[in-house]
């Protein structure tokens, strides 16, 4: 995310990547207002378009195509993104539950998460149906569907005759069709006719579609029973079905009856004809959560599509401290309906048309939508406008961010309220997660040092060990930056075979409004503590200062025997000149991902890759590989793979007096997905692997085809893995247990030797 001279005022929330949503991100990325943070959070990283579900399932689009990566779109605008489920808001004191996680302030929130499939009074149907909403769930159970429909004995039922169903059938059918299989088919609907409110002729027209489709219709029935193979109608009769999906009946999610938002009746968020709450006006909603106040419309995107630039405008009004300026929904507004055989049916009001030349045109209007959040400007510095929204409230507080002049040096320390405020709840967010409460900081710090009891830790056997490290926030979500952040420093002592007593926190943060600061800096420290209490450190005190960005850094101390397996066993190796191996327990390509994920250029997936390969600790990795016979191990972090291999062969080289090289083999080391195809088919590289490179004293390149793969050897990593060297005779063994149950892509990515300097590439 991009740091900002300009101190955060407000904080504008989107809850959901719902299709108004992101055109609100979009707009603020376009047209950016100084000191405005903007965040979106979303369960999902990839937005389906549902426009484009149909044409999915019958094989016309990728599943990229009809995705939309809500991490590009968020690091566009320059927007945090933070992937999580809601639990509840509330708006007395604009704070957003979320779930395994501290809640997240806001000044402005926009809701936009879509509905869930209502289930109703139909027995069995949350065991045995597949809901089409969330499409998300819908699109998880395709695999299984095309692994066990393989014959025309196989049967599909669909309950529901609206669009959405009479769509998913013909996408089925034509899904299949390329598979050269035939399952049958079958629509169940309750209503007499399929779209009883427009002409009768209507439904012949997609009855007579369904015939030549050959899909089996029983409209007038409703279902009142399902099991894993027959589907009961209430006029008794039984249909064999092999697998269901439920297309009827959708109600809002759960988490809404828990928020303090005025609801409708049965559940929605009620807005006025601005969108914004009847009951709250820092509130506002669109799409499929919302109902307009005595204005009832049905559930479809074109309501959400048009709902983005309204929201997007009376967003900014709000932000101007102006009045929002309410609009008219359009009465009328026009379908497009996938049918067979390529043809689709266009309705608009009671009247409708029928034709493949509309094919065309609806691929046309979905394709033209959806490209406007994949094919993104690049934007440059422009004039900011102003924010009202907050200014009283700020001089109410006598909040220091209105201070004019911003002090440097000890000025720049945080105010000691902040510390007071945050630490007691995240401590107990640390504990609510699973934290250890015994390791759990001591919330009557008032010193910049500490004093920790050592002699029950102590022999003459033993020593203490302390280290310090401190990074940039390169990932948005506080949460998860303040966990990779614990884990990235903690790293460096469990590879050193050094038991973690302690933790002393190095935090800066950037200049923000009292609430924001609060709600960052819970966090970052609650991400930090879970991480440490898992690994049974206390955090003890810190320093805590404000500048243009937040980093994170921790000076950690621990105790650790003199005597480690490295130094029995190399002698005699060295002696006999035994062979060794090297291995690796995380993939490379973290750095050069970021780095391309923050150009908009990630592959499909890259952002996830990167933080739960960040989030896997080292810690069991270590002390597995110390209790075996590891002869030397560091952790692969900012100087790139071939530099710390380098460092552990000159520490070998001064404490055994012997002279040792590498051989790598480049086919075998683990790389991230996505990564070697950003390093053959471009130019972005981590900024660091320049200078890592060039730092590499020894480095020799023997026939190698691909050569930028190289460049993986230099990538920077965040809480990277483990380099270890072992007994090649132990190494499989080593390996395939660690596999197994510890780092599933531990790999042997080389061999040492005594007959050969430096580092050898094959």
């Amino acid at each position: 995310m991009n740091s900002s001279t300009e101190p955060i005022q407000t904080e504008l929330v989107l809850v959901g990547g719902g299709h108004a949503n992101i055109q609100v991100l979009k707009s603020f990325g376009m047209h950016p207002i100084a000191g405005l943070r903007v965040s979106l959070i979303s369960d999902v990283i990839n937005a389906p378009y549902s426009g484009m579900l149909p044409g999915f399932v019958a094989g016309e689009y990728s599943y990229d195509e009809m995705h939309i990566n809500l991490v590009q779109l968020a690091n566009f605008a320059n927007a945090r993104f933070i992937k999580t489920n809601i639990t509840s808001i509330d708006t007395l004191n604009r704070r957003i539950h979320c779930e395994g996680r501290p809640e997240i302030s806001y000044d402005l929130i926009s809701v936009n998460t879509g509905i869930t499939s209502d289930f109703g009074d139909i027995k069995g149907a949350r065991e045995h149906c597949i809901a089409v909403k969330p499409i998300s769930h819908f699109l998880s159970h395709l695999p299984n569907l095309d692994a066990t429909v393989t014959t025309p004995k196989d049967v599909i039922a669909i309950i529901g005759s609206g669009a959405a169903g009479i769509e998913l059938a013909f996408a089925f059918r034509a899904r299949f069709n390329q598979k050269n299989i035939k399952p049958k088919i079958i629509l169940i609907g309750s209503a007499e006719r399929f779209f009883p409110t427009l002409p009768k002729k209507c439904h012949q027209t997609i009855y007579e579609q369904c015939r030549k489709a050959d899909i089996e219709v029983h409209l007038g029935q409703v279902a009142t029973q399902v099991s894993n193979k027959v589907v009961t109608l209430n006029s008794g009769v039984q249909l064999a079905a092999s697998h269901t999906f439920l297309v009827t009946g959708a109600k809002p999610s759960e988490w809404l009856k828990t928020s303090s938002i005025d609801l409708t009746s049965d559940g929605y968020i009620e807005v006025n004809n601005a969108y914004q709450s009847i009951s709250n006006n820092r509130v506002f909603a669109g799409g499929d959560i919302a109902k307009i106040k005595h204005q009832p419309r049905p559930r479809s995107g074109v309501f959400a599509v048009r709902a983005g630039p309204i929201l997007a405008k009376n967003l900014r009004l709000a932000l101007k401290g102006m009045a929002v300026q309410p609009h008219q929904p359009q009465s009328r507004y026009l379908s497009l309906i996938m049918l067979g055989n390529g043809t689709v049916m266009a309705l608009w009001d009671r009247f409708y048309i029928s034709a493949k030349w509309l094919w065309p045109v609806k691929k046309w209007i979905d394709q033209k939508f959806i490209s406007n959040f994949s094919n993104l400007p690049d934007m440059k510095e422009s004039t900011h406008s102003s924010i009202k929204l907050s200014e009283k409230e700020l001089m109410v507080e006598k909040d220091p961010l209105l201070e004019k002049m911003h002090c440097a040096g000890c000025g720049a320390k945080a105010g000691a309220h902040l510390l007071d405020t945050v630490l007691p709840i995240a401590a107990e967010m640390a504990a609510k997660l699973g934290g250890d409460k015994r390791y759990l900081p001591n919330l009557n710090i008032v010193a910049d040092s500490a004093e920790f009891p050592i002699a029950e830790f102590l022999d003459s056997n033993q020593t203490m060990v302390q280290t310090i490290d401190s990074i940039s926030q390169m990932i948005s979500d506080p949460f998860l930056f303040g966990r990779i952040s614990a884990l990235h420093s903690l790293s460096d002592l469990v590879v050193s075979n050094t038991i973690p007593l302690t933790a002393l926190s190095l935090i800066t943060l950037q200049r923000a409004k009292r609430n924001l600061q609060e709600s960052d800096l819970t966090n970052m420290l609650a991400g930090a503590m879970f991480e440490f209490s898992r690994a049974k450190v206390t955090l003890i005190g810190g320093h805590t200062s404000q500048s243009y960005e937040n980093s994170l850094g921790f000076a950690l101390t621990g105790i650790k025997n003199k005597s480690t397996p490295s130094k029995a066993y190399l002698p005699s190796f060295a002696s006999n000149l035994e062979p060794l191996s090297v291995i690796l327990t995380k993939p490379l390509g973290i750095g050069l991902l970021l780095a391309a994920s923050m150009r908009n250029q990630a592959p499909d997936g890259a952002y996830q890759n990167c933080v739960d390969v960040m989030l896997t600790s080292n810690t069991s990795a270590a002390e597995f590989l110390w209790q075996n016979g590891v002869l030397a191990m560091t952790d692969v972090t900012g100087f790139g793979l071939a530099r710390h291999i380098e460092n552990v062969i000159q520490d070998i080289e001064t404490n055994f007096n012997v002279k040792m090289g590498a051989a790598l083999f480049l086919h075998k080391i683990p790389i991230l997905e996505g990564a070697s195809k950003i390093l053959e088919n471009t130019s972005i590289r981590a900024s660091l692997s320049p200078s890592n490179k060039n730092s590499v004293r020894n480095f020799k390149d023997l026939n190698t085809k691909n050569t930028s793969l190289i460049d993986i050897l230099f990538d920077p990593q965040t809480s990277g893995g483990i380099v270890a060297v072992v007994p090649t005779t132990n190494a499989d063994k080593l390996v395939a247990h660690m596999q197994e149950s510890i780092a599933p892509k531990t790999a042997i990515i080389g061999s040492l030797s005594f007959d050969q300097t430096g580092i050898i590439v094959n």
